[in-house]
């Protein structure tokens, strides 16, 4: 573990302790970065597995709401999806590595 990390840690359970305004903008960001997640993994695993349903949206034949009914019909879909939520959330805790010192912050 080195220090940068370790700062980039406090500063993120800062700003979500930090009081209501802090923790609602840490959420708020938490939110858009789950639901932007979701929205990309999810339309390439069902172009991947179920073109029909994305077809059939792109067609006018079906709404969007079809898709996140296939999505939560589907313990595959939700598994992954659950995975795909797990992750985004967690990303501001997670190591980056700094491309000019090659090095884990």
């Amino acid at each position: 573990m080195n220090a940068a990390w370790r700062r980039k840690i406090r500063r993120e359970w800062g700003a979500l302790t930090g009081g209501p305004l802090s923790a609602t903008w840490w959420v708020t960001k938490a939110g858009l970065r789950v639901a932007f997640a979701e929205a990309i993994f999810m339309f390439l695993v069902l172009l991947n597995n179920d073109a029909a349903a994305l077809s059939a949206v792109a067609d006018g034949e079906a709404s969007v709401f079809s898709l996140v009914a296939v999505v939560l019909g589907s313990p595959e879909y939700l598994a992954i999806a659950g995975i795909v939520f797990a992750v985004a959330l967690l990303l501001p805790f997670l190591p980056r590595r700094n491309e000019a010192t090659n090095r884990w912050e």
